[in-house]
């Protein structure tokens, strides 16, 4: 054992710096350019299904469904081509290393893709199938971490795995992948290395292990344990270092709402490098027995690695992943500037909206108080619209501009040229004198990539152009995904719907009658949060409608909101609100949360 622990060691360091250069822009290639596919997938899959959200109480039916089966597949299929792409990088890789060759990336590149080719032509389909049950067993524990923080799957998960029966299908499918890789663990290098087809190369690998069975896997048991000791104590660093700079450099009253969110960023980013390094030092292991273990057979057979196309295998390649590392930049743009719904649905376990901006830190719907909610860490931020004579789309809730400016008129009585002489923010304090009513697209252009907006239009009549005119420009500025618009209009929502079915929207309701959730018009119900019950919350789930419950201010309501499940608490304190949905049960400070985190 202590053999196999120092020749992986020695191989892992041989070549290290191109070897993990080659796995860091692989999977910053890939990974971004799979998340595209798996949004737009999910997204088609639920358009087709008619659900607007996945939730825990539509997730067995949309699974169900022949376009959702027919969409999983193919994403299943792009995800295990990925899989076997990276295994014969990475056995190029180590086999370089066996031949004592330090190759570049693009070198590791091509060899990777000569390899895929080959498999794909020998149609040893079956050899992806090991990859993958072989991924999933080599990052259980990451892929457990990871699931934990998706919803609905952290609902079902925790389910289910507080059942009896849930725990032991659990332990089933673990022994099964076990029974499956375990003899099969050399397949890939008797397929990629050997040039065998399937059959015979699983045959291989259970002549190669079969009397190794106990020393193998207790080798692969002690570096899974390090690796999982290793993460634990990764994590503990990163969030005591994220506790001390919130504490000693941000305000003390975002120092609860800030841990939480920092703490699964931070969990996220440690799952994306440890489960590189984890696939690394897998094929590392698994390389180094192998080479152990058939080394006079590999010798004889001479470097098959062909020197020969070195230079047009590393221009190609070279070209190939220049396009895909700029396609996957765009595509990652793309998702931070334009939003995606499908990535900030999954990983929120209750989204936060400020009501008409932190409307208790600064004057309701104006440019400060939208500002506020961007620094009070709001996913959303909802603001009332309404049209000026000349036809600007400005904010305003009342129907008069008494309370906030101190004139009795309506804004649609102003011209935009007019509007912006008036003051709306001494009302509020002194702090914010001289603060201007601002336009729908001052708004989007601040909020553009820094936080969602739920665009309220107030009701202006069945003549009114308002709800086409905010349709236009959530198109212009390709806000799609970082905007819905409600209204107590529903008339308005249908002609939304009528303009741009991407838009999502929201139907505001003061009482909970009727069957209003299963129109295809609305996405979700604004509901008054004393309506909001379990019941409703889970029959709009079951159609695949969100429930957002507004005006949720008291501490108890926000810990109702929460144990109901509701998908989004319109609030005028969004920091609080972030403290008790984030927070660990029995965590009133800083302290006591990085206990329960830590522990």
């Amino acid at each position: 054992m202590s053999t196999l622990t120092k020749d992986t060691l020695k191989i892992l360091k041989y070549n290290r710096k191109n070897g993990l250069l080659f796995a860091l822009l692989f999977r910053l290639v890939t990974t971004p350019l799979y998340v595209f596919a798996l949004d737009k997938g999910l997204l088609s899959a639920l358009h087709m299904a008619g659900y607007s959200y996945l939730t825990g109480a539509n997730i067995g039916n949309f699974l169900l469904r022949p376009w959702t089966v027919l969409i999983l597949f193919f994403l299943a299929f792009l995800g295990v081509l990925i899989l076997t792409f990276e295994a014969g990088c990475l056995l190029t890789f180590y086999q370089g290393i066996y031949y004592t060759r330090k190759l570049t990336p693009w070198e590791i590149l091509a060899g990777g893709f000569l390899k895929l080719l080959d498999e794909i032509r020998r149609k040893n389909w079956r050899l992806g199938l090991l990859i993958l049950a072989n991924s999933t067993f080599a990052n259980l524990y990451l892929i457990y971490r990871f699931f934990s923080r998706i919803k609905p799957l952290n609902f079902v998960m925790s389910e289910v795995l507080g059942q009896t029966p849930g725990k032991v299908c659990l332990a089933l499918f673990v022994l099964l992948l076990l029974l499956i890789v375990v003899p099969g663990l050399y397949t890939f290098h008797a397929c990629m290395v050997e040039q065998k087809n399937f059959r015979d190369g699983y045959l291989r690998s259970w002549w190669l292990i079969r009397h190794r069975i106990p020393k193998v896997t207790a080798v692969m048991a002690v570096y899974y344990l390090a690796f999982m000791a290793f993460f634990k104590l990764a994590y503990s660093f990163c969030v005591l270092i994220a506790a001390l700079s919130i504490t000693l450099f941000t305000d003390n009253r975002l120092a609860l709402a800030l841990l939480p969110a920092a703490c699964g960023r931070i969990e996220l980013v440690l799952l994306f490098f440890c489960s590189i390094l984890l696939t690394v030092g897998n094929y590392g292991a698994l390389s180094v027995q192998y080479f152990q273990f058939t080394s006079k057979r590999l010798k004889r057979s001479g470097n098959i690695l062909d020197s020969g196309t070195r230079f047009a295998n590393r221009r190609l390649a070279g070209v190939s992943i220049g396009a895909a590392a700029l396609f996957s930049l765009f595509i990652l743009f793309q998702v931070v500037h334009n939003g995606s719904v499908i990535t900030e649905g999954l990983l929120s376990p209750v989204q936060i909206t400020a009501h008409r901006g932190s409307s208790r830190e600064a004057p309701e719907n104006t440019m400060a108080a939208i500002k506020k909610a961007v620094d009070d860490l709001a996913d959303y931020v909802e603001i009332d619209v309404q049209e000026t004579e000349d036809g600007v789309v400005v904010l305003g809730h009342d129907s008069t501009l008494k309370r906030v400016a101190g004139v009795n008129r309506t804004i649609g009585s102003y011209s935009f040229e007019e509007l912006q002489k008036l003051d709306v923010g001494s009302w509020f304090s002194h702090e914010y004198a001289g603060e201007k009513i601002p336009s729908l697209e001052e708004v989007m252009t601040f909020c553009k990539g820094k936080i969602n907006i739920n665009i309220e239009i107030k009701n202006a009549g069945s003549r009114s152009l308002l709800p086409e005119k905010v349709a236009v420009l959530i198109d212009q500025y390709q806000m799609n995904e970082q905007c819905v618009v409600t209204s107590t209009r529903f008339s308005y929502l249908t002609r939304i719907k009528n303009f741009d079915r991407k838009i999502r929207t929201g139907y505001i309701i003061s009482a909970a009658y009727g069957n209003y959730y299963s129109s295809d018009d609305i996405d979700f119900v604004s509901l008054r949060s004393s309506f909001v019950n379990e019941k409703l919350v889970e029959a709009a789930h079951l159609r695949g409608k969100a429930i957002h419950a507004w005006t949720v201010n008291s501490k108890s309501e926000m810990e109702r909101m929460k144990m109901l499940s509701v998908d989004n608490i319109i609030t005028d304190y969004p920091v609080l609100t972030r403290q008790i949905v984030y927070r660990e049960e029995s965590t009133e400070n800083l302290l006591e949360y990085l206990r329960l985190v830590l522990k």
